[in-house]
């Protein structure tokens, strides 16, 4: 009746399947998160078309939205290029920028390129990232109430 290490591997076990729920649950936080911010970029994408923004600006809202689960930040290179106050004031700048390429100048992050949107007339917005570890998509929109209050004139 050998017995050595039997505590040993009965604590490896319990480690590496305790590890393994954490590891779950850490991912499983992060696609409930990213859900939830495309969930609000999708209602500031059917937002910005309601208020008459052309598919760039939409598609830069939307950008701008899911900048927390966005990834690795590409441009301005670097941990250390620019603090989180200067990177705030380029969201403004990002905002008013007149083409892709002046935008993808002034800030660029690695998922931005795999988002979706898809505005609609601004009462049937998606929004969809898709990233190596999972696909989500995020639905909104907002009611039209122009047409009651402005007659023929309406949008």
């Amino acid at each position: 009746m050998a017995r050595r290490g039997q505590a040993m591997l009965e604590a490896l076990l319990a480690v590496c399947l305790i590890t393994s729920a954490f590891l779950a649950l850490f991912k499983l936080s992060h696609m409930l998160t990213g859900k939830i911010l495309l969930q609000h970029a999708s209602m500031r994408v059917a937002r910005a078309r309601a208020v008459g923004f052309n598919n760039f600006m939409c598609k830069k809202v939307a950008r701008v939205s899911i900048i927390p689960v966005a990834g690795e930040r590409i441009w301005p290179v670097g941990d250390s290029a620019i603090s989180w106050d200067e990177e705030h004031y380029r969201i403004g700048d990002y905002l008013a920028a007149p083409d892709d390429p002046h935008a993808r100048a002034i800030l660029e992050y690695r998922s931005w390129y795999s988002l979706r949107v898809r505005p609609g007339d601004g009462t049937d917005t998606s929004v969809s990232l898709a990233n190596d570890w999972f696909d989500l998509d995020g639905k909104g929109g907002v009611e039209r109430n122009a047409p009651l209050y402005m007659g023929d004139q309406g949008l």
